[in-house]
């Protein structure tokens, strides 16, 4: 028998084990994998419902969901609904009609009990059903990945001027207006 919660009769809070840094991870990874299917989101993103900085809300709810079902005692998939659907109205002005943030808000809560009892078959299906839309739309999601493209490109900023600093050491102007280029 299944609870509303969306596990098993028999996992009650008291058996629920501590998350993992890699249980954490693994939740992240399947949040991202959820919401990369989720039309409304797509839609919100892509025409930037909510600004210009729709894509740091879309990455900011990710965080929130995975803090609140790291933090929940008890995970309910109504209850997740209940954020979802403030979440787009409130970031996005967008009101789902569709039943979606309960769809979505069901899967996440499977990938959470799933994630508790050290199982991962959802996240593996999500992850094998990918289009490479997804995997675009997973990598905009995913903070961690847009921490790294945001280092690498510091990196080539900073070598930039590193080189432009070096050129002109090696430029030198002499007394007469001469400029010498020492390469």
């Amino acid at each position: 028998m299944e609870l509303r919660s969306g596990y098993a009769l028999g996992m009650r809070d008291a058996q629920r084990p501590e998350l993992t840094p890699q249980h954490v991870e693994q939740l992240r990874k399947g949040v991202i994998l959820v919401f990369t299917r989720w039309t409304a989101l797509q839609l919100a993103i892509a025409n930037q419902w909510g600004g210009q900085d729709s894509e740091e809300k879309a990455r900011v709810l990710v965080d929130k969901v995975v803090c609140w079902l790291t933090e929940t005692k008890e995970v309910y998939a109504d209850e997740l609904e209940d954020l979802l659907d403030n979440e787009l109205i409130d970031d996005w002005n967008t009101q789902a009609e569709d039943e979606s943030p309960g769809q979505v808000a069901g899967l996440v809560t499977r990938v959470f009990w799933e994630t508790a009892r050290n199982e991962g078959t959802l996240v593996q299906e999500l992850e094998g059903a990918q289009t490479e839309e997804m995997r675009r739309l997973g990598a905009v999601l995913d903070r961690s990945v847009q921490e790294q493209l945001w280092q690498e490109r510091e990196r080539a900023r900073e070598e930039r001027e590193r080189r432009r600093e070096e050129e002109k050491r090696e430029r030198r102007e002499d007394d007469d207006g001469w400029t010498t280029v020492t390469r």
